[in-house]
C-alpha cells in the first residue's frame, strides 16, 4: 500500500506547540484519513512559530519538498497581516504587505506544483478578542480582524486564480461565533479549535486522496 505523504506548511497554528502532539489538527487529520481512505497516510509538521510567507519561501525546499509530498496544505496569514513583531514592540504596518503576501503565496503554490504535489490553500483563522494586542488603535478603529479578513480574501483569490483546492477556515470560524472561545490567547486554537480545523481539513484531503487512485 503506497504511503500518502501530506506536509502541513504553516506557522504556530500548524506547529501546535501549545498542545500535546496527539491533539494537534495534524495528528487528528492523519488518524481520520487513515480510517476514511484505508491508506497509509502520514502528515508531516512543517509549522514554525511566528512564521510568515516571506520566511516560509526560504525554507520550503528543506522543510516541505524534501519529504516528496503528495499534498501540501499551506496555512499562513495571521502573522503576515499582524502588527506583532517577534523581536520588538508592535509596528504600525503588517509584517508582509498585501501585495507581497499574494506574490509569496503564488510562489509557494507554484513551487509545490512544480514538485508534483498538490497545494491546498487554507485561509488564516480570525483572531479572538482575547488577543493581547486587541487594544491597538488600528484594531479599535477598524475592527480586530480587518487585516486578517483582507489577507483571507487574498488566499481565496489566489486559490481561485490558480484553480487550487481551498479550505476556508477563516469563513467557518468567522461565521460560528462560539469558536472565539476556542482561541483562548486570541490566536492559537485549543483542543476544540484543533478538532474544528481537523473537521474542515479531512473531507477535502480525503477527496484528493480518493482521486489519486
Amino acid at each position: 500500500m503506497r504511503e500518502i505523504r501530506i506536509v502541513a506548511f504553516g506557522d504556530s497554528i500548524t506547529n501546535a506547540s501549545n498542545l500535546p502532539e496527539e491533539l494537534s489538527y495534524r495528528k487528528l487529520v492523519e488518524h481520520e484519513l487513515r480510517k476514511k481512505t484505508g491508506r497509509d497516510v502520514r502528515v508531516v509538521n512543517a509549522g514554525v512559530n511566528s512564521d510568515i510567507t516571506t520566511l516560509a519561501l526560504q525554507r520550503i525546499e528543506r522543510d516541505v519538498l524534501s519529504h516528496r509530498p503528495h499534498i501540501v496544505t499551506v496555512m499562513f496569514g495571521v502573522n503576515d497581516a499582524g502588527f506583532f513583531r517577534p523581536d520588538g514592540p508592535p509596528a504600525d504596518t503588517p509584517r508582509v504587505s498585501e501585495e507581497d503576501f499574494r506574490g509569496n503565496l503564488i510562489q509557494i503554490a507554484e513551487k509545490i506544483k512544480e514538485s508534483g504535489a498538490i497545494p491546498v490553500l487554507v485561509t488564516p483563522l480570525p483572531m479572538s478578542p482575547s488577543y493581547p494586542l486587541a487594544d491597538l488603535p488600528a484594531y479599535l478603529e477598524n475592527g480586530l480582524n480587518y487585516l486578517v479578513d483582507r489577507y483571507a480574501d487574498i488566499v481565496r483569490s489566489v486559490a481561485s486564480m490558480m484553480h487550487l483546492p481551498l479550505i476556508d477556515a477563516h469563513r467557518y470560524f468567522s461565521d460560528h461565533r462560539e469558536t472565539q472561545e476556542f482561541l483562548p490567547d486570541g490566536i492559537h486554537p485549543d483542543r476544540r479549535g484543533h478538532e474544528t480545523i481537523a473537521n474542515l481539513f479531512t473531507p477535502v484531503l480525503a477527496d484528493l486522496i480518493a482521486r489519486m487512485g
